[in-house]
């Protein structure tokens, strides 16, 4: 499009320029085009074409105190008409004629949409709408404070003083108040959007202007007004795109600006006066309503001399570089100097003063040194010297890079030109946070305005860099912001370090995404944990004077500046380490193996620094603190420095905890070498297990483990220490490291000889190898015959079990089970119970719910026998069991009554014929076929009771004896036997129940014969029914011939067959059958 005088040009350039048509639009000031439609402005007015169809739009004037015609789309004539023009009166109260735009604006400013207009009835010389003139009249209604109300001075010729002849003249009129001419404005145009132009309109040069968004419809668009100081003399939009000047942002995130030259009142500093000179006013164009008003910012254009001519404001074709070297001083990363903090080679041990700790530190070393140095010096890299100055030069050579900036707008005056920058993002913001410091340039950790940093961090999040610049600049505010705020926080008096603004500082150290070496630093509790690189750690330059500023106060806390590290910042801590905890692995962080070490040390200090603070002891067991859950999470998933942490462990003396950790690795006897440590007493601060606990839980371990070694070395230290839960290492059929017992034994015989008779009664008892039997007994008797031959109280303790048996009223327990109850709690009478529960066989162990032993245990009687002899008188139990084993009853018996004074069990020998005398249960409820060993054994029992020595006790026993089991004694026998002076009420009940037996047995003899009889009488009838049927025969040489009337009885051999079987298989009423003898007695 090419203006002209009296039209517009629409040239096509192909190989060469050619017009395509004309447009009758005179005195075109400024133009800008979106496809087919253009918007342009002459002097006075803007209007929309439409450049195919040639239609216009005509949209406001660029005064609002000028007036303009009907907001209608008209055609535009192919040729100028020159109509001539007429001159209308203007009415007194200005509401004569008056036409308003058809389109509403949003901003007061606009006066033009609310006043009252005069129509013009001149029309343009071009023959359109567009006023020729800004001196046009009119009477305006002002409705803002930039209206103003003006007198419009009549244009028409004059008239003769009376237009009507013989009228009485009129009164005289007041002269009119001159009009103030209006202001020569010149039309600005932007397009910021492909569907969108800016126009701007406003009242005089001096007072607030108004930039109103208009679609390709000729309708205000609904992102609303931009409002300048002043009508700008000239204004170009920046949004971010080097090439085209009218295109939209790039990206949603992209910042579209409008710049304007306007004049502004500014304040001398000198002499106090206000004088009116030359800014550039910067304000976003690109803010939706409701997103809140729009923020301008005045940069003064300092011009010296004084401007004298206009200032002016356009974009170039091509951008320029022009380079900020304070985003480089910004961004440089360099070596942070902080002499005191670990390196991988200066790792050293905590002292203990254990030499077992040490002995395990040591071992722990040596295995990773022999595993690990290979892998470990293939990372490490030779620095070679002058290192860090070669990267200092390229640190320096890559941060001159980021300064760079790119700009096409141009601003000039007279002769002179500059170009216009936006302030690269990194120093934006770096300015507005040192706008929030307390004092500049001070040593000094406080902030005066925290919640603006907090503001800054949460817009920052919204902002997607475009550049790697913009990345690295949005990353160091981040990190900057953070350490400020971290540092106010630990500043801060205890009593103001508020819940809340903890948590908003963890968001923002969160966010911020600063190396947590460096808030590490600060924290004496945790900066023995730092681990740097043989480099040592980067940071950018900006943060260096934060950190040095910090580090000041943190060496100085006997200044006016303390750091309070108070439990709520040590958590707040445990959470923020924790986060970086969870980034293990990104590949992102840079020196990610130190950073995560130092991360995982420092927050394991912390834990176990918290937990040991919040550990308390209730009724003599350790309440566990509400970290106790995250430390041993953490040290389950160990992935940082292992040494370090088990230096940690030990210092803050957490052996079970160094167990989960050794665990974690799979180191099995690590772990065992822990739990020895404290099972034998050393100090564990957590107090998680008891010992019994531990004890149990190695059992429980060694039986999972596959390491025979380990099985062997600490099942037989378990052993040695309490044999009933060692053995079971070496017993346990689940075990993963399987033992046989002759295997077992032979090397609990050599180095833990305690647990060997343990182990060979869970063989007997619980698993009934009986095989065995003779190796525990022989076990059993060297331990008691052991203590009878050195002590004569135990000879007398057993004496005194007789006696103290013999002296209870019946009915009283059996030996065995009194002595079980009440045996003293010495060893070998332990050993003794388990003899005589091994000897006797039958007996139910009392160490195990298995089945009762086998009556027949193969162990040598005679052996035991000849080891007791000496023992007898003490070993009366001992005596009578095996003499029952050997079938000496007679003696078993004596024993029994006379030595021990055990009747019943004297009974339930003769019941169970010798076998298991020790037995608890009896017979004696129920009926059974005496035999004749228990006969012999009764009678021989009957012989003992009689020779009771106390008279009483042996007409009690002797007569409960016969009346239980009577059935068994012959009366003659007995009365044989009976001393002839006893009473008959002595064996009263006895005589009772014998009569009574045989008073029942002659009865039972009548009705047996009884039944005999009629059982014969039925069986005869039966036959010789029978032998009706079947006739009378006669038998003569070998033929048998039936009597007249008879039946032949060899003619139904198969029939008399069939009869006979029946009458063998069928029973008749009486129960009996029909026998060949039966039937030969009766012929």
């Amino acid at each position: 499009m090419m203006g002209m005088q009296d039209k517009i040009m629409l040239v096509k350039i192909g190989g060469g320029p050619r017009r395509v048509r004309n447009i009758e639009f005179p005195g075109c000031l400024i133009a800008n085009r979106r496809g087919t439609i253009a918007c342009v402005a002459d002097s006075r007015s803007y209007a929309l074409l439409e450049v195919e169809h040639r239609q216009k739009i005509p949209l406001f004037p660029i005064s609002s105190n000028d007036e303009y015609g009907e907001f209608k789309v008209e055609d535009i004539p192919s040729r100028s008409e020159s109509p001539a023009r007429e001159k209308v009166p203007v009415a007194s109260n200005g509401n004569s004629g008056v036409k308003t735009h058809g389109r509403s604006t949003s901003l007061n400013a606009i006066a033009a949409s609310s006043e009252l207009r005069q129509q013009s009835t001149q029309p343009d010389v071009s023959g359109i709408s567009t006023p020729d003139s800004l001196a046009e009249d009119k009477l305006p209604k002002p409705t803002s404070p930039h209206d103003r109300r003006l007198s419009i001075p009549s244009r028409s010729p004059s008239a003769a003083p009376g237009d009507g002849l013989g009228q009485k003249p009129l009164p005289p009129t007041p002269s009119p108040t001159p009009k103030k001419p209006i202001s020569m404005l010149k039309p600005h145009i932007v397009s910021p959007t492909p569907s969108e132009f800016l126009l701007v309109t406003g009242t005089d040069a001096s007072n607030p202007a108004v930039g109103m968004f208009v679609n390709l419809e000729g309708e205000t668009a609904e992102r609303g007004t931009i409002e300048f100081q002043t009508y700008p003399d000239a204004i170009v939009l920046d949004n971010g795109d080097d090439e085209d000047p009218n295109s939209h942002p790039s990206s949603d995130d992209a910042d579209g600006y409008v710049l304007a030259v306007v004049n502004a009142a500014i304040d001398t500093e000198a002499d106090g006066e206000v004088t009116e000179e030359k800014c550039l006013e910067v304000q976003r164009w690109d803010v939706n309503p409701g997103e809140g008003g729009r923020q301008r910012s005045l940069i003064n254009v300092s011009l010296a001399p004084p401007v004298s001519g206009p200032v002016g404001i356009t974009r170039t074709v091509s951008p320029n570089k022009i380079n900020f070297a304070d985003v480089g001083e910004l961004l440089q990363v360099v070596r942070l100097k902080v002499p005191d903090l670990r390196t991988p080679g200066s790792m050293t041990p905590q002292k203990n003063n254990d030499p077992r700790t040490e002995a395990s530190i040591e071992q722990l070393q040596k295995e990773k040194e022999l595993f690990e140095n290979d892998s470990d010096s293939s990372k490490q890299v030779k620095l070679r010297r002058g290192w860090e100055a070669e990267r200092n030069e390229e640190e320096l050579a890559f941060a001159k890079t980021l300064g760079y900036v790119k700009s096409n707008v141009m601003l000039w005056e007279g002769n002179q030109i500059w170009r216009v920058l936006r302030n690269p993002l990194a120093l934006q913001l770096e300015n507005a946070l040192m706008l929030t410091q307390e004092v500049q340039d001070a040593k000094t950790c406080r902030i005066a305005d925290k919640g603006a940093i907090i503001d800054m961090m949460a817009r920052l999040d919204s902002i997607l860099p475009r550049t790697a610049p913009e990345s690295l600049g949005l990353n160091y505010v981040k990190q900057k912001a953070s350490l400020l705020l971290f540092g106010d926080l630990i500043a801060t008096n205890p009593e103001y370090q508020t819940p809340s603004a903890i948590k908003s500082v963890e968001d923002v150290l969160i966010a911020g995404e600063l190396d947590p070496r460096i808030i590490l630093l600060f924290t004496p509790l945790l900066r023995e944990e730092i681990l740097q690189g043989p480099q040592g750690i980067w940071i950018c330059a900006g943060l260096t004077k934060v950190v040095d500023t910090l580090l000041e106060v943190s060496n100085d806390q006997d200044g006016t500046i303390k750091f309070n590290f108070t439990e709520p910042i040590l958590r707040m801590l445990v959470r923020y380490l924790t986060s970086w905890h969870r980034k293990r692995g990104y590949g992102s962080v840079t020196d990610d193996t130190y950073v995560f070490d130092s991360v995982d040390s420092a927050l394991l200090r912390l834990l176990l620094h918290l937990d040991a603070t919040h550990n308390e002891v209730v009724n003599g067991k350790t309440v566990a603190s509400d970290v106790r859950q995250e430390l041993n999470k953490l040290v389950d998933n160990w992935k940082g420095n292992f040494t370090r942490a088990v230096e940690l462990l030990e210092l803050y003396q957490r052996l079970f905890v160094l167990s989960r950790l050794y665990q974690s690795r799979k180191m099995s006897g690590h772990v065992l070498r822990t739990w020895r440590r404290t099972i034998e007493g050393e100090k564990d601060v957590g107090g998680e297990m008891t010992i019994p606990a531990v004890e149990l839980q190695v059992r429980k371990y060694l039986v999972k483990i596959r390491d025979p070694n380990l099985v062997e070395e600490y099942g037989l230290w378990l052993a040695t220490r309490n044999p009933k839960l060692g053995i079971q290492v070496f017993s346990d059929d689940s075990s993963r490291v399987q033992f046989d017992p002759p295997q077992v034994i032979r090397i609990l015989k050599d180095r833990a000889p305690g647990a060997v008779q343990v182990y060979l009664e869970h063989l007997v008892f619980t698993k009934n190898i009986t095989r065995y039997a003779d190796d525990l007994i022989s076990y059993y008797l060297d331990t008691v015959i052991s203590v009878l031959e050195t002590s004569p109280e135990a000879r007398a303790s057993l004496t005194e079990s007789y006696s103290t048996y013999r002296a209870l009223r019946p009915p009283k327990p059996s030996y065995l089970s009194f002595i079980t109850e009440n045996a003293p709690p010495e060893p070998w009478w332990q050993s003794r119970l388990r003899l005589l529960q091994l000897l006797g066989g039958a007996a139910r162990s009392q160490f195990t719910s298995a089945a009762a032993l086998p009556s027949d245990l193969p162990y040598s009687i005679s052996a035991v026998l000849e080891r007791i002899e000496p023992f007898k008188n003490e070993l009366v139990s001992e005596c009578i069991i095996l003499g029952g084993r050997q079938g000496r009853h007679d003696d078993a018996l004596h024993l029994l009554t006379h030595g021990l004074g055990d009747y019943d069990s004297a009974i339930r020998y003769c019941l169970f014929e010798g076998s298991g005398a020790s037995a608890s249960h009896s017979m004696f409820s129920q009926k059974f076929s005496p035999s004749e060993g228990q006969k012999q054994l009764f009678a021989g029992l009957l012989r003992e009771f009689l020779h009771i020595a106390d008279p009483s006790e042996r007409t009690e026993r002797t007569g409960d004896l016969l009346a239980r089991f009577a059935p068994l004694f012959d009366v003659r026998e007995v009365l044989d036997l009976v001393p002839d002076e006893w009473s008959v009420d002595a064996l009263s009940e006895y005589f009772a129940r014998a009569l009574r037996d045989l008073t029942s047995e002659s009865r039972n003899a009548k009705v047996q014969r009884a039944l005999s009889a009629g059982l014969n009488l039925k069986v005869c009838a039966d036959f010789i029914k029978e032998s009706e049927k079947i006739g009378g025969w006669i038998e003569d040489a070998g033929e048998v011939k039936p009597l007249k009337g008879g039946r032949d009885i060899t003619a139904e051999p198969e029939a008399q067959a069939e009869g006979a079987a029946k009458n063998n298989q069928s029973p008749n009423e009486a129960g009996t059958q029909i026998r060949p003898d039966d039937t030969l007695k009766i012929s």
